[in-house]
């Protein structure tokens, strides 16, 4: 099969959001069993260096579907610049972020794969040729703050698994044997 940067981008990056929107679903019912302040639990992080479970929402989201935006070269959708404070904006962020990824078609992201793609980082602008964005820059990215947002959430004591991080595909596979 020809490599389709649509093939190795938006059903990765929706599956992922899938797995992630499941895994704040069971911190949902978590949060009321413990009567927690979510407020309180989107403020967690790992290490004081680190960025919080709120801001690992905003920048997951950020990697993935702002990403798409830049290869598909459209706006990218409105996700707010704010942390989320609650589990329920969480939430909100990650379906406008799966949404927008899932309306996106394979001729969209198609065309030359070295065209350039220029972001602003805090050390200033730096230039990739698309296909190297995807793979040694915004996928990574996206991976990072999807499981610190996981590793968090376990290790306040929700009850998920490696099974609810990796998600459907592996149940799927899982249930047919």
């Amino acid at each position: 099969m020809a490599f389709s940067m649509h093939r190795i981008s938006a059903p990765v990056f929706g599956q992922m959001l899938a797995n992630l929107d499941y895994i704040f679903e069971q911190a949902t019912a978590f949060v009321a069993e413990h009567s927690l302040d979510e407020a309180v639990l989107m403020q967690r992080r790992l290490a004081p260096d680190m960025f919080t479970l709120g801001q690992q929402v905003l920048w997951l989201c950020e990697h993935s579907a702002v990403a798409m935006a830049r290869l598909a070269n459209l706006a990218p959708p409105d996700l707010a610049t704010e942390p989320d404070t609650n589990i329920a904006s969480a939430r909100k962020r990650i379906s406008v972020a799966r949404e927008f990824i899932g309306a996106i078609t394979q001729d969209q992201l198609e065309g030359d794969p070295d065209r350039p793609i220029t972001l602003k980082v805090r050390l200033g602008e730096v230039t990739f040729p698309a296909q190297e964005y995807l793979i040694h820059f915004a996928k990574p990215h996206f991976y990072f703050h999807t499981v610190t947002a996981y590793d968090i959430l376990r290790a306040e004591g929700v009850n998920i698994g490696k099974i609810d991080y990796l998600g459907a595909i592996m149940k799927e596979r899982i249930s047919a044997k």
